[in-house]
This record gives C-alpha cells, sequence and structure tokens, in this order.
C-alpha cells in the first residue's frame, strides 16, 4: 500500500475486454480490490525478474 501521503495517479492500459473481465472476476473471487490485485501482479513480476537476474 502506498503511503497516505504519497499522491495516488491513474494508469490507463490497452487490454482486451476479455483480459478486463478476467481480472476483474479473479479479483471477485479472491476477496482483493483491482488495485490490489496489480500491485500484487507488480511485486510477483519484479521478484521473479529479480530473481531472473540473480541466476544469471
Amino acid at each position: 500500500m502506498p503511503e497516505e501521503r504519497e499522491k495516488l495517479a491513474n494508469l490507463n492500459l490497452k487490454i482486451t475486454e476479455d483480459e478486463r473481465w478476467d481480472f476483474k472476476e479473479f479479483c471477485v473471487r479472491n476477496r482483493m480490490s483491482q488495485v490490489d490485485g496489480f500491485r500484487l501482479a507488480f511485486r510477483l513480476m519484479k521478484e521473479h525478474f529479480d530473481s531472473k537476474d540473480e541466476q544469471a
């Protein structure tokens, strides 16, 4: 979660309608907001790519 004093901003992505609904439904099934889902996915991507760098 961002610090309370951090400025929030919008992020616009071009994805298919199916991807949009799949993501929304996934978040609902896992009882998380779409923002939390994005933050979790981003954190996991960073961990994934950081571990790839360490293996190289």
